[in-house]
């Protein structure tokens, strides 16, 4: 792991962190979801940095964080699947597929890709704001707590808390 990794990945920790936290506390969605979104944003420039050079400047990468992560070389396999607790890695890959749309749900809720969609910091849409993030029901905080967002929470935990382990794949 190189330094700028470093700086990312602790940024990254920081703000699961405060997830977990609040999560744990009943904090409003709006406030959960904010620092979710922020936690694969920070962890996804993390791993790009593996390079040495930066990635975009803007708030989406975990996504294809995800992607890359489904197309590491062979001898990277075994392991990322023990990481993660897949048994195989076409399990992991097909995993990936069922999740990219979630993923993509979740990244989406920065204010700089949300449009005039639902996302935790301002009412929307912009112009008639039907009410504020923080009584606001996100559809996608549902779907974070059954099947398929369970299983994506899970692998964001793991992502952040274990970054070091697959930073260089």
């Amino acid at each position: 792991m190189n330094v700028y990794q470093e700086h990312w990945w602790n940024q990254a920790k920081s703000d699961y962190e405060a997830f977990a936290f609040l999560r744990r506390e009943g904090a409003r969605q709006c406030h959960c979801l904010h620092y979710l979104q922020m936690a694969t944003e920070k962890i996804a420039k993390a791993y790009f940095w593996r390079s040495g050079s930066p990635p975009p400047r803007n708030h989406s990468g975990f996504v294809q964080c995800l992607r890359f992560l489904g197309q590491v070389r062979r001898l990277d396999q075994e392991r990322l699947c023990r990481l993660l607790k897949f048994s195989r890695f076409t399990d992991f890959e097909n995993w990936i597929r069922t999740a990219l749309p979630l993923a993509y749900d979740l990244e989406h809720l920065s204010p700089n890709l949300a449009n005039d969609g639902p996302n935790p910091e301002y009412p929307w849409p912009h112009h008639e704001p039907a009410n504020a993030p923080a009584t606001h029901d996100f559809a996608i905080w549902r779907e974070l707590e059954h099947g398929r967002g369970r299983d994506l929470m899970r692998v964001i935990g793991t992502l952040v808390e274990r970054f070091p382990e697959y930073a260089d794949t």
